[in-house]
């Protein structure tokens, strides 16, 4: 089956069968050193630009890394992040680099500016109509984290600190 341009192999799987996705940044990724950034009050008015290219500076979550590993090869593991394309190859780099598993790895493809709930959620359900059986999702973005647990997948909220003051219906764009 054909997929989306914004879809990386890792390993050549198929997509299809029982699944795991997990996001990128503060779930494997420490992007506490990035979250200056985004300190602007507007969406509009955040450095996204230089909160993403910066990701090359992140360390690994030790708990993200072991999450990712337990994962049994048995189950397709999928890497979906908000992500622009723009470093798509500086995260598959920091990917390798860090010996983080995953099948597949979704970025935001080119002018794909949606809120990140309603991008992953259309990623989410784009990969169900390719044959994944999503098993488990795990976000450290409480919005996201309830839109999965709206969408019926059993979703683990792993609190990174970024999203402390922000309330779960406040939307942004990135």
């Amino acid at each position: 089956m054909d997929h989306p341009d914004n879809w990386i192999s890792n390993t050549g799987r198929p997509i299809g069968g029982p699944t795991v996705v997990l996001d990128l940044d503060g779930v494997i990724s420490d992007a506490a050193h990035r979250q200056h950034y985004l300190e602007a009050e507007a969406s509009k008015d955040k450095d996204w630009t230089g909160f993403f290219h910066a990701c090359v500076d992140d360390s690994v979550i030790a708990h993200g890394r072991a999450l990712a590993a337990s994962v049994s090869p048995a189950v397709c593991l999928v890497i979906l992040t908000a992500r622009i394309d723009d470093i798509r190859d500086a995260t598959i780099s920091w990917l390798t680099t860090n010996n983080i598993r995953h099948d597949w790895l979704i970025l935001r493809g080119p002018r794909q500016g949606a809120p990140s709930t309603t991008w992953k959620a259309g990623q989410l359900e784009l990969l169900r109509a390719a044959g994944a059986e999503i098993q488990l999702c795990a976000d450290d973005d409480p919005r996201n984290v309830e839109m999965m647990r709206g969408l019926g997948i059993p979703t683990l909220y792993i609190p990174s600190g970024y999203y402390g003051d922000r309330a779960s219906e406040s939307v942004e764009y990135r």
